[in-house]
């Protein structure tokens, strides 16, 4: 969501995550062990200033938007269901020529060549 939705995060020292939606809502999310084991929590030094970089002006999130389609997707279902039926119609006629029927069979010399009576 953070990637493609245009989500901010920031983590505090004691392990709290703070959640910034495009909406505007903010979300803050405390760690499990911060309930089961309160004194660990405690952060142990301050964080260095946060530096400023070309994503946090709103720029960049371009580049992080989902791609756009080249096909929709009724032509691209399109296009498989043409792929399969050409390659079913291929090994219909592929079977259809390696049918030996009873008129492609070699009669051996000196005999006739009517069939025999059914």
């Amino acid at each position: 969501m953070k990637t493609f939705w245009r989500w901010r995060d920031t983590q505090l020292p004691d392990g709290t995550v703070i959640l910034n939606a495009p909406t505007g809502h903010t979300y803050v999310t405390t760690p499990g062990s911060a309930l089961l084991f309160p004194s660990l929590c405690v952060p142990t030094s301050e964080l260095p200033p946060r530096k400023r970089t070309h994503a946090d002006s709103g720029c960049a999130d371009r580049t992080a938007m989902m791609p756009r389609r080249r096909r929709t997707r009724a032509q691209i279902r399109a296009a498989r269901i043409a792929i399969e039926r050409r390659q079913s119609h291929d090994a219909r006629t592929t079977r259809a020529a390696q049918r030996i029927g009873y008129t492609d069979v070699a009669v051996p010399p000196g005999t006739d060549h009517d069939p025999p009576p059914f």
